[in-house]
């Protein structure tokens, strides 16, 4: 056998003994039987005990911080539990001033003549023509005698109101020819004529606008201060241009033919700025919004004022004047809209809490 057995570097020759190689084989199975040395064991034991003292120094030096000294001079963050106040917005109002204010208008030197006035004062209101006219479609047959074109009619009050011109501007129009109202021709522009049943009163207001865009004004018979009896709101057109249109409101009394205009001298709106200048937020009643000011064309100067857009007009059965306000202080730059809805208090006609508020871009 020892001339067949492959011999290698590494092969470990076997005893001839039978019983010494039986020996060798359960030993190499059973692995050492040697326990380490008494002396290692003891080092070992030794030095777990010294690294577990160590790391419970370190913890309980970390559980408790060092005191710091009170003398050292220590910066304290700010405080902004507290929110920067908002800086309110003065509103300037000074376009109002202007709304029914036809008397201060050159218009007023545009006043009918004594011979026109003498027809005037004396109309038959039962002959007057009731139901109104486009006026972009009149004609000058529409015309009652040259000066009289109804625009506006409540058949529910029997309420009209009429153009009044002057009949000499007509000699040379047919009377299938609409004849110009729009132009600026104050000359041929006179007031309007208010009829209530056979009833007529004349009033010199202005409604160049109405005739510069050939459109009709807007009429509202109710009664509108809860007396029981019906009044008529009348709507005219006095100013416009680039980016600018405001109207005016009349509201007539019926029993004395008279008129009022409401007081615009307070608006119950409040204005509020964010700290940074960065929000706009509006405020009137139970109504609230939010202007963001980063779309301003110009930069957020601090104050707003009423746009060049004043109007007025019917939602829901009342009357409603609708404000733009300029956030920038320019005429061609008015980014919020808010509805004021005209009401009756203390005797007297003004705009209530506003019922909408939004962006008009």
């Amino acid at each position: 056998m020892n001339h067949n057995m492959p011999r290698t570097p590494f092969s470990t020759p076997l005893s001839g003994s039978a019983r010494e190689a039986e020996i060798r084989i359960r030993n190499i199975m059973s692995g050492p039987k040697k326990r380490p040395p008494l002396p290692f064991l003891i080092l070992m034991f030794s030095l777990c005990i010294f690294c577990g003292n160590i790391v419970s120094c370190q913890v309980a030096e970390t559980d408790t911080p060092a005191a710091q000294d009170s003398s050292a001079s220590v910066s304290a963050p700010p405080d902004t539990s507290e929110e920067q106040p908002w800086v309110p917005v003065e509103l300037k109002t000074g376009m109002l001033q202007y709304i029914g204010q036809t008397s201060d208008w050159f218009y007023e030197n545009y006043s009918p003549s004594e011979k026109e006035m003498a027809v005037l004062d004396n109309l038959p209101g039962a002959e007057l023509p009731w139901e109104a006219v486009e006026v972009y479609y009149a004609m000058r047959r529409d015309y009652w005698r040259d000066t009289l074109l109804p625009v506006a009619y409540d058949e529910g009050e029997d309420v009209t109101v009429y153009f009044v011109v002057n009949p000499d501007s007509m000699p040379n129009v047919e009377p299938l020819v609409s004849p110009i109202l729009w132009g600026g021709d104050l000359e041929q522009q006179r007031g309007i004529v208010l009829r209530h049943g056979e009833r007529t009163a004349y009033f010199h207001l202005y409604w160049g606008g109405n005739g510069h865009f050939a459109s009709n004004p807007t009429l509202l018979a109710d009664d509108l201060d809860g007396d029981g009896q019906p009044e008529a709101a009348l709507v005219l057109t006095d100013g416009w241009g680039t980016g600018v249109h405001t109207e005016s409101l009349y509201i007539f009394d019926l029993d004395t033919m008279t008129y009022t205009v409401p007081d615009f001298s307070d608006i119950p709106l409040e204005i509020t700025a964010s700290p940074g200048e960065t929000t706009a937020r509006m405020s009137s009643g139970e109504r609230e919004w939010e202007v963001d000011l980063g779309k301003l064309y110009e930069p957020f100067k601090g104050v707003a004022q009423v746009g060049d857009q004043v109007r007025f007009k019917q939602e829901d059965d009342r009357l409603v004047c609708d404000l733009t306000l300029d956030l920038s202080c320019m005429s061609l730059e008015c980014l919020a809209s808010v509805h004021f809805p005209v009401v009756y208090e203390g005797g007297g006609y003004k705009l209530g809490p506003a019922t909408w508020m939004g962006n008009i871009l």
